[in-house]
């Protein structure tokens, strides 16, 4: 019997190794089975991701061709702007020198120039201050500061205008 015994535990045995043998290849089938599906998802991920970035360089690209061509466009343009300020130059002169010979023959002869006049000094020949003109002076402050008027100053000083410029040098009357 020990026999037997020992012959149905070997075959008892040999049906739980051939088991445990035929779970362990199952459970080695469903770890490859994840691990393809684990790989398949993440090459499908860059396969998305590949596709992306060949279509943004697609589109770098026609940027880049967009950009040469403007460029040209540019490069093209700068030239007939030059070549237009060229010709702009020349119908220029053209207009001047016409406009020249008109003006020129339009015009009297010359007549011989004469010296200018000498300013008169004016009939005030007594005593006078001279002043330095400040900020915020004018004839009729001066002349008021002085007990003058702003004609005598005028026409001691020979201005035609009532304009002073800061550190401009008058001469006022002693009256």
């Amino acid at each position: 019997m020990a026999v037997a015994a020992l012959a149905a535990a070997l075959a008892a045995g040999g049906a739980f190794a051939q088991a445990a043998s035929t779970g362990r290849d199952a459970f080695l089938k469903e770890q490859a089975v994840a691990e393809m599906q684990r790989v398949s998802a993440q090459v499908d991920i860059l396969s998305s991701n590949q596709e992306e970035l060949a279509e943004r360089l697609r589109k770098a690209e026609s940027a880049k061709a967009e950009i040469e061509s403007l460029r040209a466009e540019v490069a093209a343009l700068k030239g007939t702007i030059a070549e237009l300020r060229r010709e702009m130059q020349s119908v220029r002169g053209e207009i001047v020198q016409d406009l020249s010979k008109k003006i020129a023959s339009m015009q009297p002869p010359a007549q011989p120039r004469t010296a200018p006049k000498a300013p008169s000094r004016p009939a005030y020949s007594g005593p006078v201050y001279e002043y330095t003109v400040q900020q915020g002076d004018t004839l009729s402050l001066i002349a008021k500061a002085f007990g003058s008027t702003v004609q005598k100053i005028k026409e001691l000083n020979g201005m035609k205008s009532d304009a002073l410029r800061i550190g401009q040098k008058i001469n006022v009357p002693k009256e």
